[in-house]
């Protein structure tokens, strides 16, 4: 795949701004909004001036569709509370700078929504993660289910998928509670679009890491620019030959 200076110019610089904010997400939980700022204006400039050189209404109307339909979800997630200002920031960036991509896998050329599908998708792996690392410690013979003995299966289930069992947990930085204490006993406590971090009171506690969205949409924007859309890889593995 070869890209002309400009179109190189316009993946650089939200690729820049977003792993700087990926970083200062990481470390602080805090993105500055001049990063947004900054990159968004001069994203968009760019984006202008391909317009401008290459005219024609139909790209003009694409992008202009891509830049709404983006930006518009994106902060309707964050309205709804799905996700962080920060994710919602970094989406309408990647629009303004790249509405339009055409890698050689696709549903469509929106690069905001496909940056974003794809940084859920790779998201999962954390999942993977935490069963594989629960299985171990399950065939190792550690009690992680003691004082759950009355969790229902799915429920274990679950927890295995979403953290693990931690025994210095009031230590860790960036890391929330997924058990609670009602009528005396522990349950777990399962608050999926929590976007404040509930402190752990005790050091026993089964937990899970608060990786910042923003990392895996990040992630999303460079494999959708390199490689393309990874759901349309899932759907033409589930069903060849339909897309």
């Amino acid at each position: 795949m070869s890209f002309d200076l400009l179109t190189s110019v316009r993946i650089l610089i939200p690729a820049l701004g977003l792993l700087y904010a990926s970083y200062r997400d990481w470390v602080e939980r805090e993105v500055d909004d001049w990063v947004w700022a900054f990159c968004g204006a001069a994203g968009g400039a760019l984006t202008a001036i391909d317009l401008a050189s290459s005219w024609s209404l139909s790209l003009f109307l694409i992008t202009a569709f891509s830049i709404v339909l983006s930006a518009g979800l994106a902060f309707a997630f964050y309205f709804f509370g799905l996700y962080g200002g920060a994710d919602a920031k970094a989406i309408a960036v990647i629009s303004l700078s790249l509405p339009i991509h055409h890698p050689p896998v696709r549903l469509h050329p929106f690069t905001g929504l496909a940056s974003l599908s794809n940084g859920l998708l790779l998201s999962l792996i954390l999942l993977l993660g935490f069963l594989l690392r629960n299985l171990i410690a399950l065939a190792r013979g550690e009690k992680i289910f003691e004082g759950f003995e009355h969790e229902k299966a799915a429920r274990k289930i679950a927890a295995m998928l979403l953290g693990t069992r931690v025994r210095d947990a009031r230590r860790k930085k960036f890391w929330f509670p997924l058990e609670a204490e009602r009528d005396g006993r522990r349950v777990f406590d399962f608050k999926l679009f929590e976007l404040e971090f509930e402190e752990i009171t005790r050091d026993d506690c089964w937990a899970t890491p608060g990786i910042p969205l923003l990392i895996f949409i990040t992630a999303g924007f460079l494999t959708f620019v390199v490689a393309g859309d990874l759901l349309k890889l899932i759907l033409d593995a589930i069903l060849p030959g339909t897309l």
